[in-house]
């Protein structure tokens, strides 16, 4: 169904050798592994786009807000992708105004999207705190309580155990280091333990298992960061409890760039961290080994973009360089495969 498994006889050759090097203890073939395709797959159904907001439910990947070049303006419509078919279909619009830099999570089976920057400057200055339930079975938006945290952008979110986590990120007058808990019974959000990495915008986030994981991103002093912290939601009287992880014994860590607005997926309980602002690498983190290996990097550099994972692969489409133009081009990662140029079309 991928191209990257349809490699020819040579393709093959090419990928025994290199595990033939890596058993002979060659590290750097290693360490390169990883295909990124878009041979076969179709671009974005949407226009071209930057800092928009994405997800998986079940199968199905969604992309959808963001800003657009092509109108010059900022959007609402979402989009489908089903990986079996290579199709994107377009669903209901987001019901909130068109805006970028928003965040998204999925809690059992439903999306919820909300924050970011509509430019409407006379209501929190452009700053966004509404909040909103996707439910794919009736095609159907729901508005939900507004985020605790109040209007910003740039924020993050993951999940653990069916509840969902959004903070950090900006507004006019702040950066924040801030978490706050949604419970979807309730309807309710609810403050969780300081972010112990300090006050951050364009974080990286993402769960593997029971933990979640958030580093990355930039200060309010425009420093960007290449630190990454583990969250146990169970900790600290069940406020949640935030670990910084620190690097292996022996990691070059000179050669590990600090990076913020990039975008991250997890595959076989492994995660992908890919480019940013200005970036192209791509790293894989194991979080029970707590190693880092650098993996084939992106095309291009690419940051604001939108990603997530269906079965054993990884997308990216969308996004930019620096956050403004955008993209329609659409991507697929196998870290299984070696590289293989041919796929870049």
């Amino acid at each position: 169904m991928f191209n990257t498994l349809k490699k020819t006889s040579l393709a093959l050759l090419v990928a025994s050798t290199s595990l033939v090097q890596i058993s002979c203890g060659d590290k750097d073939e290693e360490e390169k592994r990883g295909n990124w395709f878009r041979k076969d797959l179709p671009n974005f159904g949407g226009s071209i786009r930057t800092n928009a907001v994405s997800f998986v439910i079940g199968s199905v990947g969604y992309i959808g807000t963001g800003y657009t070049n092509e109108t010059v303006a900022r959007v609402k419509d979402f989009w489908a992708y089903n990986a079996e078919r290579q199709t994107w279909t377009q669903i209901t619009p987001f019901p909130g105004t068109g805006r970028n830099n928003a965040t998204a999570f999925v809690l059992k089976g439903k999306a919820y999207v909300g924050g970011g920057f509509d430019d409407v400057r006379t209501v929190d200055n452009g700053y966004k705190k509404d909040f909103y339930e996707y439910d794919p079975a009736t095609n159907k938006w729901d508005a939900i309580a507004d985020f605790g945290g109040g209007p910003r952008q740039f924020a993050t979110s993951f999940v653990v155990n069916d509840r969902a986590y959004v903070g950090l990120g900006f507004n006019a007058t702040n950066y924040y280091q801030d978490f706050y808990e949604y419970n979807p019974a309730t309807d309710k959000w609810t403050e969780m333990a300081t972010f112990k990495g300090g006050k951050r915008t364009g974080a990286i986030s993402f769960t593997i298992g029971s933990k979640a994981y958030v580093g990355f991103g930039k200060s309010n002093s425009n420093t960007s960061f290449k630190d990454i912290y583990s969250f146990d939601p169970a900790g600290n009287g069940g406020a949640g409890n935030w670990t910084r992880i620190d690097f292996a014994t022996g990691f070059d860590q000179d050669k590990f760039p600090a990076r913020a607005y990039g975008s991250s997926f997890v595959i076989d309980g492994k995660a992908y961290i890919v480019g940013g602002e200005g970036r192209s690498d791509v790293w894989e983190y194991d979080p029970g080994a707590n190693s880092w290996l650098e993996r084939a990097p992106f095309p291009t550099q690419r940051g604001f973009a939108g990603a997530f994972t269906i079965g054993k692969i990884g997308y990216l489409g969308t996004g930019s360089a620096a956050g403004s133009g955008g993209t329609d081009d659409f991507w697929g990662f196998d870290p299984s495969q070696p590289i293989n140029d041919d796929d870049d079309l």
